[in-house]
């Protein structure tokens, strides 16, 4: 019974790895990159922008996370 509820802590609880990797590596090679988040979705800005979804950096990105 105690391994059912860790396993449904660990579904509840996200950690976002790739994504904060992917932002880490793009701050360590100072590789200039913006991002949004909507809806759970984590997208790279890369052409002209006529969204109207907030753009972070790879840092206030990171910072977003953290919050989530």
């Amino acid at each position: 019974m105690e391994l059912k509820n860790y396993t449904k802590n660990m579904q509840n609880k996200r950690t976002y790895k790739g994504i904060k990797s992917i932002l880490r590596h793009h701050i360590k090679y100072n590789v200039r990159s913006l991002w949004t988040y909507e809806d759970d979705n984590f997208t790279s800005v890369y052409e002209n922008y006529d969204g109207e979804a907030r753009i972070y950096t790879p840092q206030q990105m990171l910072k977003l996370i953290d919050t989530l």
